[in-house]
């Protein structure tokens, strides 16, 4: 006998579900982490805190130690490419796009695992055992990509779930240990009480700047007006998100990986020299991160809205601006309203993200209390994502069934 699914209860089962299978995800993610590396002593002592916003974790050698910043590092030079719109790149499909995409991470994540190799305390330095565990680290990343596209099909939070609950576990060990080595338990509870009301604070700063936007009135002289012929376009006061926070750790390591994989093959003193630039421990490492950052917040702002493509479609649709002649006024007029929120957005990751880093010129330890408002700030911008995305999946709860 069929049974008729209400609408109400469709919306619940399906968030049910959705968490369920992110939950199984999470589960595999957290077994994995205590897999241990072959030839590798499992605790090394060393925190990288960089390597945590990209679901690696360089204190216990693991299977997903790496993590997905090579994927990620793919993802940004592909769509630095896709946005040149170069001739010869607009006669590739996306199909082998995607297949570009795969083959330079699989490129960077065996230079990275290369790399990492010899952060790992080995028990054997045979050139058999430092393969193994190179292909060891390049299967897990692979294992964490693949764990992160599938949760995007079947779960809650998409690609980034992974990298949430990596940084969230960060914070809470660091909250145990004190966030300072050597405090006594006093200054360790005060230091404790700081960043509880600056997560607070800086998550709820987020989470309204995340949904501020500036609304551009629109014409829409083929829309009846029995129906309402005028719309706004919606541009975010932070037109990235919380994108830059996430990207820059990767693309500030990327370069360091690259150039010591190539001291290592050369022994070439200037590659040692280059790698040396992107060290926070350096002012130039911390001056090289902040620029990262304002780049990686024009081009995201850029990319979530198009002045071009905008303008282009308004022209074509007859759609217009009060006050701006369609076509190249109108380009203009939004390219500059983008640009405006791209610096204040710039300033405000700057700021926020980029400056806490210059603790790490005062003592290498501190790196993991110089990222908290980085991680606050992804988890903060990704948390409200996934309320946005059960919110929608709720709003069947508002219409009743037709039979």
């Amino acid at each position: 006998m069929n049974k008729r699914i209400s609408l109400k209860s469709m919306g619940r089962r399906t968030i049910l579900t959705k968490a369920w299978w992110s939950l199984l995800y999470l589960g595999i993610f957290i077994f994995g982490k205590h897999i241990p590396l072959p030839f590798a002593q499992t605790h090394t002592g060393t925190v990288n805190a960089l390597l945590v916003a990209t679901g690696g974790d360089a204190s216990y050698a693991s299977l997903f130690s790496l993590g997905i910043s090579p994927w990620m590092s793919a993802m940004i030079i592909i769509g630095m490419l896709a946005q040149l719109k170069l001739p010869i790149l607009s006669k590739i499909t996306g199909k082998k796009m995607d297949f570009m995409q795969k083959v330079i991470t699989l490129l960077l994540t065996l230079m990275q695992a290369a790399v990492m190799v010899d952060e790992f305390q080995l028990t054997s330095h045979s050139p058999l055992a430092r393969l193994l565990v190179t292909l060891f680290l390049t299967t897990g990343t692979f294992l964490l990509i693949w764990l992160s596209v599938e949760n995007d099909k079947n779960g809650l939070g998409g690609i980034t779930l992974i990298l949430m609950a990596n940084m969230f576990f960060t914070i809470i060990k660091s909250f145990i240990g004190g966030f300072v080595p050597g405090l006594s338990e006093a200054n360790a509870n005060l230091v404790r009480g700081l960043v509880f009301v600056i997560i607070i604070v800086l998550g709820m700063l987020t989470v309204t700047l995340n949904k501020a936007e500036r609304r551009v009135r629109v014409i829409k002289p083929l829309l009846s007006s029995e129906f309402g012929n005028e719309s706004y376009l919606p541009i975010r006061f932070l037109p990235a998100a919380s994108m830059p926070a996430m990207f820059a750790t990767t693309m500030f390591t990327l370069p360091r990986y690259i150039f010591r994989f190539f001291y290592n093959l050369s022994k070439w003193q200037t590659f040692k020299d280059l790698a040396g630039c992107f060290d926070f421990s350096r002012p130039i490492g911390v001056l090289i991160y902040c620029l990262i950052i304002v780049g990686l917040t024009y081009g995201f702002s850029f990319i979530s809205i198009d002045p071009i493509e905008q303008a282009d479609n308004m022209q074509k649709s007859g759609d217009y601006i009060p006050g701006c002649r369609p076509g190249t006024e109108t380009e203009n007029y939004l390219k500059h309203i983008v640009n405006v929120f791209s610096f204040v957005s710039s300033i405000y990751f700057v700021i926020l993200v980029g400056l806490p880093m210059g603790l790490t010129l005062i003592s290498t330890t501190l790196s993991t209390l110089a990222m908290i408002p980085n991680y606050v700030i992804i988890l903060a911008g990704f948390g409200s994502s996934i309320a946005d995305q059960m919110a929608v999946l709720l709003i069947q709860d508002q219409y009743q069934n037709l039979l």
